[in-house]
């Protein structure tokens, strides 16, 4: 039996669902940040960027052996125990990611990124607008040591406490960097060397683990795309 922990977060509106979590192997526990319970902090910090403390540095705050992220836009499925599935995908590796479902590097995903943007795709400018993501790739690829190989998504995650380590290096990416937590996270997986499984399927496509809600989260925000 391990100790699992899931956490969410959802600011700039009311939450859209409160997920249901049970196990009759593990023992759970779950919080959900929003802005009832978080401070809002709303002249400094901006409702995305709040979220990534609980994203990736939530381990300093709750003592477990495995912690799992999910987006508010993750829907558990029903009558699943998702913290056994997700300690058997994980196997004995520390983390345990999706594929992104788009592009294969990060590279891919930064054009893909800017051209959105170029467009005026209000999804992307919401999110990513004055970001520096161009000189962030420029940065990564200028280390000789770093190879572009996979692009994981960010929206469901799971880690064992041995990886705090690198949480907090990929969230020190994002306060250097930009919110664009897909282009960091590949690159602090590969200066850890840490080994890592893959869940099958992916996050925005029907899979054993979930639905993404993204449409039904959005609606619940004050400021929408």
């Amino acid at each position: 039996m391990a100790r699992v922990h899931f956490v969410t977060a959802h600011f700039g509106g009311k939450i859209p669902w409160l997920p249901q979590l049970q196990s009759e192997k593990h023992h759970i526990s779950f919080n959900y940040y929003h802005d009832g319970n978080f401070p809002s902090r709303h002249l400094s910090m901006h409702p995305r960027f709040k979220a990534k403390i609980p994203k990736m540095l939530e381990w300093k705050y709750v003592d477990s052996d495995w912690y799992v992220w999910m987006d508010s836009s993750i829907m558990p499925l029903e009558g699943i125990d998702l913290a056994d599935l997700v300690v058997k995908e994980a196997g004995d590796k520390p983390l345990c990611f999706f594929r992104h479902s788009k592009v294969n590097t990060i590279r891919e995903e930064a054009i893909r990124t800017i051209q959105m943007l170029k467009k005026g795709h209000k999804y992307f400018i919401n999110r990513y607008s004055g970001e520096p993501i161009i000189n962030q790739l420029i940065h990564y690829y200028g280390d000789i040591d770093f190879k572009d190989k996979i692009l994981l998504a960010g929206n469901f995650f799971a880690y064992h406490r041995s990886a705090s380590g690198l949480m907090q290096e990929w969230f020190n990416q994002i306060v250097q960097w930009s919110l664009k937590d897909q282009i960091s996270l590949p690159y602090v997986l590969y200066k850890s060397g840490l080994n890592y499984s893959i869940f099958d399927g992916y996050t925005n496509i029907k899979n054993k683990y979930f639905t993404w809600e993204w449409r039904k989260r959005e609606r619940s925000l004050l400021h929408r795309p």
